[in-house]
C-alpha cells in the first residue's frame, strides 16, 4: 500500500566530534598503491595514515521500533516496517571486534555507517570485508569527495565485471586508498556502488522493483545502498571552526516494491523512521552546532529545523536542498532553546517518516 494510501486508512542520536577514537594512525601520508586486506599502510610526506576496518553486516531492523507516527498518529506492527538491512560497521584491526560508540564514529550501529573522518594531506585506508551472511550478495565501497585512483573507486560496470573492488564477494577483503585534498574539505557520502540485484527471491510475493532500471527482471540498482550500506566522510583543515556539537544526519528510502516485507515506502533517517524513532540530537544554549547531511536514492529532499537560521554561503535560511549523493554542512551558534523538528519538507517525505527531534536547552 502506498504511504498515502495507509494514511488515509488509518486516519534518533548521535552527537559526535573531537578527536579520532578507534582508527590507526601511521607515519605521514601521500598518493599510495591500492594494497592488499591487512598491509601495513605506506607512509609518506605529508599528513597522517588512517586505517579502518570496516565490515557490511547483515541484520534485522525495525525502521519504527516504538510502533508509531508521531506526528500523524499512525500505528504499525514490527512485521509491517522490519526488513533483512546490510550496514557498515568499524571494527578492530583485522575486523576483530565491533568499535564502542564514539564520538569519532558514531553510533557504529550499521546504519549509516561509521563516520569516516580525513584533514587535508591525509591518507584514507579502508580494509574493507563483506560479511553479508543474509543476501550474500557482492558489495563495495565508493566514496565522494576525496582522491583516488581506479583501483579504488569501488564502482562495479557490466563491461568490465571483475574490475578490483568493485564487486566484493561474500566472506572476501579488499582494500581502498583515498586522499583528501585541499578540495575535500567538507561532508561528503559514501556508499556501495557493486552490482544489481533482484531481492525478489528473498521475498516472495514482491511485484515489480520501484527503482531498477529496465535490464531485465527485478534489477535493482545500488540496492546495497537501500539496504542500508551508505555513510558520511567529515573532511577538514586548518580553517575549519571547532564545534561544541558535530550531527551526522543521512536521507535514504526504502520502497515496498523493492522489500516487499515493508507494507509501505519509508522514508528515513540514519535507519529509523517517525517522530521519537529517528535520533533526537541535543544541545545546549551558546553551543556551537554543526550538521553533516547527506541523502543517496532518487529522491529529492530539504533539510528544515525549526526556529533556526544559518548562512549557507549564499543568504540566510532555515531550509536546504538535497538532491542523491549530495551533502551540506550546517553551523550555527545555538541561540533559540526548545523542543524543536528537524525534518524533510517534501510533504510525501514527512508522511513517509522524515521527521526528527531537536532539544535545545537553557
Amino acid at each position: 500500500m502506498s504511504r498515502r494510501g495507509l494514511l488515509g486508512a488509518a486516519v534518533g542520536t548521535a552527537a559526535v566530534g573531537g578527536v579520532a577514537v578507534g582508527v590507526t594512525f601511521t607515519g605521514d601520508a601521500s598518493a599510495s598503491e591500492q594494497q592488499p586486506a591487512g598491509t601495513a599502510a605506506p607512509a609518506a610526506r605529508h599528513g597522517r595514515v588512517r586505517e579502518y576496518w570496516i565490515q557490511a553486516d547483515a541484520f534485522e531492523r525495525n525502521l519504527v521500533p516504538n510502533g508509531r507516527d508521531g506526528m500523524m498518529g499512525s500505528t504499525f506492527t514490527a512485521d509491517q516496517t522490519t526488513f533483512h538491512a546490510v550496514g557498515y560497521r568499524a571494527y578492530t584491526e583485522h575486523w576483530g571486534r565491533p568499535l564502542p560508540a564514539g564520538d569519532d564514529i558514531g553510533p557504529n550501529a550499521g546504519i549509516p555507517g561509521p563516520v569516516i573522518r580525513g584533514e587535508v594531506g591525509d591518507t584514507i585506508v579502508i580494509h574493507f570485508k563483506n560479511n553479508d551472511s543474509f543476501y550474500k550478495f557482492p558489495h563495495s565501497m565508493h566514496p565522494h569527495g576525496v582522491e583516488y585512483d581506479n583501483l579504488s573507486d569501488g564502482t562495479w560496470l557490466a563491461i568490465a565485471p571483475d574490475h578490483p573492488g568493485g564487486a566484493v564477494k561474500y566472506g572476501e577483503t579488499y582494500t581502498y586508498t583515498w586522499r583528501a585534498k585541499p578540495n575535500s574539505v567538507g561532508s561528503w557520502p559514501y556508499h556501495d556502488h557493486s552490482m544489481p540485484q533482484d531481492l525478489t527471491p528473498f521475498y516472495p510475493g514482491g511485484g515489480p522493483s520501484a527503482t531498477g532500471m529496465d535490464m531485465g527482471g527485478n534489477l535493482v540498482t545500488e540496492v546495497g545502498a537501500e539496504l542500508g550500506l551508505l555513510g558520511l566522510i567529515a573532511i577538514t583543515d586548518h580553517t575549519t571552526p571547532k564545534v561544541d556539537r558535530e550531527f551526522f544526519l543521512f536521507f535514504h528510502d526504502l520502497y515496498q516494491s523493492d522489500v516487499p516485507s515493508l507494507t509501505q515506502d519509508m522514508d528515513c533517517f540514519n535507519g529509523y523512521a517517525f517522530l521519537d524513532n529517528t535520533p533526537t540530537f541535543t544541545a545546549k544554549a551558546g553551543e556551537k552546532v554543526r550538521w553533516r547531511i547527506a541523502a543517496l536514492g532518487k529522491e529529492f529532499h530539504v533539510f528544515h529545523l525549526h526556529g533556526h537560521r544559518w548562512w549557507d554561503g549564499v543568504k540566510w535560511t532555515d531550509s536546504q536542498i538535497l538532491g542523491p549523493s549530495t551533502a551540506i554542512t550546517v553551523e550555527y551558534t545555538e541561540d533559540n532553546p526548545g523542543d524543536w523538528l528537524y525534518h524533510c519538507h517534501v510533504t510525501d517525505h514527512m508522511m513517509g517518516g522524515m521527521v526528527g527531534r531537536y532539544i535545545a536547552e537553557n
